[in-house]
């Protein structure tokens, strides 16, 4: 494992080569954008999901009669992926099929991860290529957690000072979850199942010592970015969701008590599912997978906005 520093006049960017991930986006004031750790709290900062996205039942799948072993929201962020290119702006990461992945995913691919720091934050991009001989099937996504509060600001500020934000302060259609973070199914067994979100204010979520459990997971918004907005100053974190399927919401660490540094909130775009809680492990089964044709390649952008 090794890290790259990516650095501009207003942001400076940590990577690492273990699952191609951010671990460190700083302002140049010094402010904490992405929750860098401690381990004990959440060993993760920003993990790129492939080839699964969300909880997977009992730890496997079939595909071809054939049982393959995933851990929840995939293999991805637990695996080195090689630097393909670096500049001091920008950073390209790739993972391929090798020995480790062959339990887990039966496909040939490449996934590769690219960072470009822009004046107002950073372009975050996945691409999968179909390197095999056969159509494939996956899901993809992210679960970049955000300081909340953040170490700039004022003593007694806590999440609470914070809120999600969708671009259109539309009403939100949430999908629904059961205890275990699985998709609920109807009385038919069908999943995924909606229902109206129910907020106050459409398109607000208030962040509060509750947190969100699992997660909160929506579908058919039309926005093109969710924010984390700072209801204080009126500061903006953006992530781009433009044609995204599902966006799942997730509070952890130490936010609800206020500990600075400790505490995120996760706004994760994905392409893709958790397994329902009656799936029969069946791959081709699962809701929310991209199909994509031998030679084909399927981007999503993840790109996040400062606004300060």
């Amino acid at each position: 494992m090794s890290t790259i520093t990516l650095k501009n006049g207003n942001f400076e960017v940590v990577l690492s080569t273990h699952g191609a991930e951010i671990v460190s986006f700083r302002g140049s004031d010094g402010t904490k954008y992405v929750f860098e750790g401690p381990e004990s709290v959440w060993k993760f900062h920003a993990p790129v999901l492939f080839p699964h996205v969300g909880r997977i039942c009992d730890g496997f799948y079939t595909w071809e009669g054939k049982e393959y072993h995933l851990v929840n929201n995939g293999m991805s962020r637990d695996m080195e992926h090689a630097l393909i290119s670096s500049t001091e702006t920008s950073a390209e990461f790739e993972l391929t099929e090798n020995s480790e992945t062959a339990d887990k995913f039966p496909w040939k691919f490449s996934l590769r991860t690219r960072y470009e720091l822009r004046d107002d934050g950073l372009s975050f991009t996945t691409t999968v290529t179909n390197t095999d001989s056969t159509e494939m099937q996956f899901s993809l996504g992210s679960h970049t957690a955000f300081c909340c509060p953040r170490n700039t600001d004022p003593e007694g500020t806590t999440n609470a000072d914070y809120q999600y934000e969708f671009e259109l302060r539309e009403p939100l259609t949430t999908v629904l979850l059961n205890d275990s973070a699985q998709l609920k199914a109807d009385e038919d067994g069908t999943a995924p199942v909606t229902a109206p979100y129910g907020e106050k204010e459409a398109g607000i979520i208030p962040i509060n010592a509750e947190g969100f459990g699992n997660g909160h997971f929506f579908t058919a918004f039309k926005s093109g970015w969710v924010g984390l907005r700072n209801k204080k100053d009126n500061s903006l974190v953006k992530v781009n969701c433009a044609g995204y399927p599902y966006l799942m919401v997730w509070q952890g660490g130490k936010g609800a008590e206020g500990v600075s540094g400790n505490g995120f909130n996760c706004i994760e775009p994905w392409y893709g599912t958790a397994d329902a809680e009656n799936t029969d492990h069946t791959w081709e089964n699962k809701s929310g997978l991209i199909s994509l044709a031998p030679g084909k390649s399927f981007t999503a952008d993840q790109s996040i906005t400062i606004v300060r």
